[in-house]
């Protein structure tokens, strides 16, 4: 093993205990389906059951993921990626609504197909999501802004809070593994984001002011028929 082995598996070691950062994601979302859950009313109860699955599935996921960094597994198929965005916003109501954040979602009703893993870009924009939530200021009103941009052969998906934003100095060192400003956090949320978005050709770029806010923008390859001929 060499140097520089030796001290990525350091530095692993050094942050297994933060992983619960990235667990608690998910389970943010079950514990808020689960307090909205009413054993009196189980028809209207039920449909929580298969997005509590879900997210414990995702758990596991990222749990795999941790222990095999470089070995990400992507699984393509074609997908609507506005109804992946909506079902991933609907999963996350109870906790804006909990924290006191308005949503403002423009997704459009069109069907807007990619090409790839339902399960890693659902992962992707939780994550996003839950950084903005948890970079929020409690005496400001708060706000997730969130909208998509159909351009040429991609879509863009742009993420805007008006949450404590980022100095310059951060905003560079976000891509690095393990990087975090957070007590609790893993730093491995935004690395495994763009090691996703990247197995998919796509991009994640992040724009931040220091106490104004952060922009993350997803930018996705549209399905087209080169695709379907390389499937």
């Amino acid at each position: 093993m060499n140097l520089k082995e030796l001290q990525k598996e350091k530095r692993i070691r050094t942050s297994l205990f933060k992983i619960t950062h990235e667990i608690k994601n998910p389970i943010a979302v079950c514990k808020g389906y689960l307090d909205m859950f009413d054993i009196h009313n189980s028809d209207h109860s039920i449909k929580y059951i298969p997005i509590i699955k879900e997210e414990v599935n995702r758990t596991l996921t990222l749990l795999q993921d941790f222990l095999s960094l470089d070995n990400i597994k992507i699984n393509k198929d074609i997908l609507d990626i506005n109804l992946l965005l909506d079902e991933s916003l609907k999963s996350f109501n109870p906790l804006l609504k909990n924290n006191n954040i308005t949503g403002c979602f423009d997704i459009s009703d069109d069907e807007v197909f990619i090409y790839g893993d339902y399960n890693r870009l659902t992962q992707v924009v939780i994550n996003i999501i839950q950084n903005s939530v948890e970079s929020m200021k409690k005496d400001k009103i708060s706000f997730i802004k969130i909208y998509t941009k159909v351009d040429d052969n991609f879509i863009k998906i742009y993420f805007e809070d008006n949450g404590c934003g980022m100095s310059k100095e951060n905003l560079k060192k976000l891509e690095q593994p393990f990087f975090t400003t957070k007590a609790k956090g893993t730093g491995l949320g935004v690395y495994l984001s763009k090691e996703i978005i990247k197995a998919h050709d796509g991009t994640l770029r992040y724009k931040s002011k220091e106490d104004y806010g952060t922009t993350a923008i997803l930018k996705l390859p549209l399905y087209s028929n080169k695709m379907k001929l390389e499937i």
